[in-house]
């Protein structure tokens, strides 16, 4: 999808780091719908962050890309957010940047364990704006980029 710039905020994130979820109701439905569990630690710019990654991969995963394939298994799961629904601190992660971390959970914690989570003062770019390779766009006319197809280099 064009979004490796990312991997370095994916890094410091581990499966308890996430947010959980639960069945939405003891009724069995197809498809599951499941309540999404929030984590406080969690900002609200992170949450969306997150919530967009995995709408985009639902829809990658519905409709594969020219030259692709479908995934095998079972579909991703779909998750919603109850308002008033369940929330729980989680396992927040160390070192990550100032804006992924709620502010009003950060303020509810004593200052060594701020300092424990070694929080990088500056703010993290959360753009999902796919990353174009220049180079990939130049081979679209199936030429190396140096002389037009066809040609050849003749020595003088």
């Amino acid at each position: 999808m064009g979004l490796e710039r990312h991997a370095i905020l994916f890094d410091r994130l581990e499966p308890q780091n996430m947010s959980g979820d639960e069945t939405d109701g003891s009724r069995r439905k197809l498809p599951m719908a499941y309540r999404i569990i929030e984590s406080r630690w969690q900002s609200d710019a992170l949450k969306t962050f997150m919530r967009t990654l995995d709408a985009m991969y639902r829809g990658a995963w519905a409709k594969p890309g020219p030259g692709q394939r479908a995934t095998g298994g079972n579909a991703p799961r779909t998750r919603v957010v109850r308002p008033g629904g369940p929330a729980e601190d989680g396992h927040a992660p160390v070192g990550l940047w100032r804006n992924c971390y709620d502010r009003d959970w950060l303020r509810g914690l004593q200052p060594y364990q701020r300092r424990a989570l070694k929080i990088i003062n500056a703010d993290y770019d959360f753009d999902l704006t796919p990353e174009v390779d220049v180079d990939e766009d130049d081979d679209m006319d199936g030429s190396d980029g140096g002389e037009s197809a066809g040609e050849v280099e003749e020595e003088l």
